[in-house]
């Protein structure tokens, strides 16, 4: 019974770009414009938050321009915003028609905003898992570093009066094939810790600052423990 609504929403989204005013260049894609209709595939979005200040989405709430890997294909230059609130990629196709991606179809996708370049990759929807969905990696080593962002709605925030969209992300390390949640410097040496004595001496000597606040502060201690284990 399903496949028939699949086939249906494939078709409506296929008209809404192709049909007449449109054309399957609306969101472009330099390699292969004829191809665009690969991409559409999904449902039609629809704003369900307009008494919530703020907004769902990931760095902001305009559209980013960026690539994304759907069904093995790339397609770049794609104009979308990344849900954290849903964990969900909203695809902007022309002036009328916005899509939710089907999150089964899309591998990775990569982000550019401010002149900073963001990779998130798609690890699935195992619950089991100590980390699914859409996930950001920011260090891809033989230890690796992601980051998990995810937006709450606090209600009554403002005021007492309008609710709130308030961001919020975890740091998970991996480690010969253990994944594993981390708060800060503490748990991080904690989990590297066959070579803790060499990891405080280099934070020490580079006057590193290693916050949970920033992600990214984590690089520099995993690229060095990397080169210590090689």
């Amino acid at each position: 019974m399903k496949k028939p609504v699949s086939i249906c929403v494939f078709i409506i989204l296929f008209l809404a770009v192709t049909g007449p005013g449109s054309s399957v260049n609306a969101a472009p894609g330099p390699d292969n414009p004829q191809e665009d209709y690969l991409i559409m595939n999904g449902k039609l979005w629809r704003n369900l938050y307009l008494g919530v200040k703020g907004n769902p989405y990931f760095l902001t709430g305009e559209y980013i321009t960026g690539d994304i890997t759907f069904n093995g294909r790339i397609f770049r230059d794609r104009i979308f915003r990344y849900d954290v609130f849903n964990d969900e990629i909203v695809l902007w196709v022309n002036s009328t028609t916005t899509i939710i991606l089907n999150k089964e179809m899309v591998n990775k996708f990569e982000l550019n905003y401010l002149g900073e370049k963001h990779h998130v990759i798609n690890l699935g929807e195992d619950s089991t898992r100590t980390l699914n969905g859409y996930v950001n990696l920011y260090y891809d080593g033989p230890t690796s570093l992601y980051v998990k962002y995810r937006k709450e709605i606090e209600i009554l925030a403002i005021d007492n009066r309008y609710d709130l969209f308030i961001q919020l992300h975890r740091i998970y390390i991996r480690k010969d094939d253990q994944t594993v949640q981390v708060s800060g410097k503490g748990e991080l040496l904690r989990i590297l810790y066959d070579r803790k004595a060499e990891l405080k001496n280099f934070i020490k000597q580079n006057k590193l600052r290693v916050t949970k606040k920033e992600p990214r502060s984590f690089i520099p201690v995993l690229e060095y423990y990397d080169t210590l284990r090689q």
